[in-house]
């Protein structure tokens, strides 16, 4: 677990709410020791890099689950649903908006998830703002670091221009999708940039076989 002693009253009291709400959830898939474990170093690494600290126990508990959920799909606790991972510089545009798109379209049928080679920028206003018009909210997202667990765990890696090189692992479907860095981008060229997204979006579902 995560060094409690050291911790604020508030932050002892959010660690220890989070651990429970993840025991609840994995405790028919992993043992306590790991998601002690999953859940201590998410912290330390969301503690370490977060910008806000008031956002540090929304944010480790949220990194916790994908990793545990990773970690539970690699031993074999795999529900059938197909995973998609996508993976940019810095987790704050492309791969952010394909995620939010994907989990809108597949609901229950599908599970996506973002990452950074970078993750070190926050989602430029400008970005959500396109999201926003089509009724998709990207603001309750933030940028995070790929694992190996998460690479392994993926069904789908889509990868996108300019970002660093992501290993892929043996088995794991990979796509490169062409798609412009939305980064200064006027707000029509943003839209075209969703737009592209949305028909790739779209096409991946159809082609993983999930049907709304």
């Amino acid at each position: 677990m995560a060094d409690l002693e050291n911790m604020s009253l508030d932050e002892n009291l959010a660690v220890r709410s989070a651990r429970m709400r993840l025991l609840r959830e994995f405790d028919d898939r992993l043992d306590a020791e790991t998601i002690d474990s999953i859940l201590s170093a998410s912290w330390e690494h969301i503690d370490a890099t977060a910008r806000l600290k008031a956002h540090v126990p929304l944010l480790a508990e949220r990194f916790a689950r994908a990793q545990l959920w990773a970690v539970a799909r690699m031993r074999g606790h795999h529900d059938g649903v197909p995973a998609v991972l996508f993976v940019d510089t810095h987790d704050a545009g492309r791969a952010r908006m394909a995620k939010a798109m994907f989990i809108r379209r597949a609901g229950t049928k599908g599970f996506a998830l973002s990452a950074g080679t970078d993750p070190n920028a926050a989602l430029d206003g400008a970005v959500g703002a396109v999201m926003e018009e089509i009724g998709i909210t990207t603001t309750d997202s933030f940028p995070k670091p790929y694992t190996q667990e998460i690479l392994q765990a993926a069904d789908v890696i889509v990868t996108f221009p300019d970002g660093a090189v992501v290993p892929i692992p043996d088995g794991a479907q990979h796509e490169h999708w062409d798609v412009r860095d939305p980064r200064e981008r006027t707000p029509e060229e943003l839209r075209a940039i969703r737009e592209d997204l949305s028909a790739r979006v779209d096409d991946l579902i159809t082609r993983l076989g999930i049907t709304p």
